[in-house]
């Protein structure tokens, strides 16, 4: 499944995700704890005291929650996972295999799934990407100075509109912000034009390209604007993003914004 058709489905669970977050959150630690005690042990969290455990099922169910309906900055979800994974001391990224299975098993439990459900094959793609995101961003924020770092923006098509809160979010923290928009020749709406105007007068580096992501000429113009290693979000279509971490590799790129594009067809 499409990583694009995966995350919309799962936004369209967004209410009842909810509504249903907590126990959700309850059963996979139930079943963490029941299921892979020496793995706890390792990572040091068998012995849960009950006010440590009431507080990771409410940050796992408000994970839950922004995964679901998160419209927010990437960054600042960034910020929400990055939280996630020091109160589990990492335990995702050091088990992401069990995870993903708990997770999903609790999820089939509480929505009374077949396990050939569509909406599980979505949560584990969603899952696998956010281990990735996970990934990227601790190597970025072991860095002391990671909240100075640049911030380059790589949006195709539409999706400058998301992409736009980002620059607003990294310019707000002072960063020096870079913003790359691939254009399908479509002229701008005169709000996004006022917006970027505005963006621009605060910092902003804005560069329109018309050539194709994987043209010579657009790939050495992005591999020479991240020669100072800064964070990269990407946003558009998978086949967009895989072809900017191709001529990026190997520095990290960050999905973003995590929000869902229109269904694909399956």
């Amino acid at each position: 499944m499409h990583f694009d058709q995966a995350l919309h489905l799962l936004q369209k669970m967004g209410p009842e995700v909810d509504k249903r977050g907590f126990r959700i959150a309850s059963r996979f630690y139930d079943q963490l704890e029941k299921n892979h005690s020496r793995q706890l042990e390792q990572m040091g969290q068998q012995d849960m005291r009950l006010q440590n455990r009431e507080l990771r099922i409410l940050r796992l169910s408000r994970l839950l929650h922004h995964v679901t309906n998160q419209q927010e900055p990437s960054e600042l979800f960034k910020l929400i996972l990055l939280e996630e994974i020091n109160q589990t001391k990492s335990f995702i990224l050091s088990y992401p295999e069990i995870v993903s299975e708990e997770i999903l098993l609790a999820v089939q439990w509480e929505f009374e799934l077949e396990a050939t459900d569509p909406l599980l094959e979505a949560w584990s793609v969603v899952h696998h990407q956010l281990v990735d995101t996970c990934r990227h961003f601790c190597k970025y924020s072991s860095n002391a100075n990671w909240r100075q770092l640049e911030v380059l923006l790589i949006a195709e098509t539409h999706h400058l509109g998301a992409v736009i809160d980002e620059a607003r979010y990294a310019l707000t923290n002072h960063r020096k912000t870079t913003l790359v928009h691939f254009n399908d020749m479509k002229v701008l709406s005169s709000k996004l034009m006022m917006t970027l105007e505005g963006l621009i007068q605060k910092g902003l580096v804005f560069h329109t390209m018309h050539q194709n992501s994987t043209d010579e000429g657009a790939a050495e113009f992005l591999e020479m604007i991240a020669s100072d290693d800064p964070i990269v979000f990407v946003s558009g279509s998978s086949r967009f993003i895989a072809d900017v971490q191709r001529t990026l590799e190997p520095l990290p790129v960050i999905f973003g914004p995590f929000v869902a594009d229109n269904a694909l067809p399956s």
